[in-house]
């Protein structure tokens, strides 16, 4: 069954950043009678937001003059523009009605925007010229930068990076190479763009493109999505809010590396709770967010189904986050802990967002009681190459 344009880009979208932070049904009225969309794809992250505007050419010809300027009348130009009033819009209305994937309703604030990340998707035929598809960027006075991606290359993208701040990130990185490539008049292809930032270089260049061929493809001790898909039905809430929202965005602001620490701590404290092996609770901190994540095994031999044993997971639970929080002296903590029920495996989670505060007697416990084995700073990178 052949999908448009748009649907292709949401359901992309809608796997890598989450269908809870996807929106694509974005029609609001400002004032009865009046009928505005704010993007044709709007991707929300906390303080972060995606503008996205799609093009798609309908009936392409075999001539090059033709596509040339359907590119510049509907890319360049109405694209464009659309991007702009997307922008104003979050500027002049104090709030703005849409829905997510799920069809759940969330009103943006778009003061409450620190960063706005503006995208013009196309989608061209063959005989479109390659001064065209050369076009990387539009510089707007009054929007700022503006990336243009043809489709296949923002697939290419966002499967590669594969987790929500990586492309935030990425963004950012392709925004200052290409406008450092203009200065020093050097054309580089997406390919190279994408090797360059995952290799951590400072600019790309022509055959950056190589380093693609010996990356390591280590998706499965670094994906978290399937897990996060299934979270709304484990959460338990300290506050009881039943919000899992907050607990996936948390996730979605780390970067690759912290995803494979969080993949990493996961998959010891699910082996431990198998084998029902007593393991201490592994923990992280992330001063970007300042987020503490506590990963424990529930201890084996103690009743985990029943009015006992759920109420030992609950909290077991909130203890444990609270104290690895408290340790991390971080403004918000995400906890989950694994046990095992016959064949199969419980994954309880709960986040706690309050501010910090200095408590004496919780010192004093922790100090001659810890639960914690003992941490240390560590680099984790977020991805890896064979030598070449």
């Amino acid at each position: 069954m052949a999908i448009t344009f748009e649907e292709f880009t949401a359901q992309l979208n809608g796997s890598i950043f989450w269908k809870e932070f996807t929106f694509s049904q974005n029609q609001f009225s400002p004032r009865p009678g009046q009928e505005l969309e704010l993007a044709d794809s709007f991707v929300w992250l906390g303080e972060t937001a995606f503008v996205i505007q799609m093009k798609e050419r309908a009936k392409p010809t075999d001539d090059p003059g033709v596509e040339g300027r359907w590119f510049k009348d509907a890319v360049r130009r109405k694209a464009v523009s659309q991007v702009k009033d997307s922008v104003r819009f979050l500027k002049e209305h104090e709030t703005i009605s849409i829905a997510n994937g799920r069809g759940q309703r969330y009103d943006v604030r778009g003061s409450d925007l620190r960063h706005i990340e503006k995208v013009v998707l196309y989608a061209a035929g063959p005989s479109l010229p390659d001064e065209c598809r050369r076009i990387q960027y539009h510089d707007s006075e009054t929007a700022g930068f503006i990336h243009i991606f043809e489709r296949s290359d923002y697939s290419l993208v966002v499967k590669m990076l594969a987790v929500p701040d990586e492309v935030r990130r990425y963004l950012q990185y392709r925004e200052k190479a290409l406008v450092e490539l203009r200065a020093i008049k050097t054309a580089v292809v997406e390919s190279d763009i994408l090797a360059a930032y995952m290799s951590d270089e400072n600019i790309p260049t022509p055959s950056s493109h190589k380093h693609l061929d010996r990356l390591v493809d280590d998706a499965d001790h670094v994906d978290l999505s399937v897990i996060m898909n299934r979270l709304a039905d484990h959460i338990q809430n300290p506050d009881h809010s039943g919000d899992y929202a907050r607990i996936l965005l948390e996730f979605a602001k780390l970067p690759r590396s912290a995803w494979r620490a969080a993949r990493e701590r996961l998959d010891l404290s699910i082996g431990a709770a198998k084998n029902e092996h007593f393991e201490k609770p592994y923990r992280f901190y992330f001063p970007e967010t300042d987020c503490s994540f506590m990963f424990a095994p529930f201890p084996p031999g103690k009743p985990t189904t029943g009015q006992e044993g759920e109420q030992a997971r609950t909290i077991g639970l909130q203890n444990l986050t609270a104290a690895a929080k408290y340790l991390s002296k971080a403004r918000r903590g995400i906890g989950v802990v694994v046990s095992k029920d016959g064949e199969f495996l419980h994954l309880d989670w709960c986040l706690i967002d309050e501010p910090w505060m200095h408590d004496p007697e919780f010192d004093a416990h922790l100090a001659s009681n810890s639960p914690f084995r003992d941490i240390r700073e560590k680099r984790m990178n977020g991805y890896y190459f064979v030598n070449g």
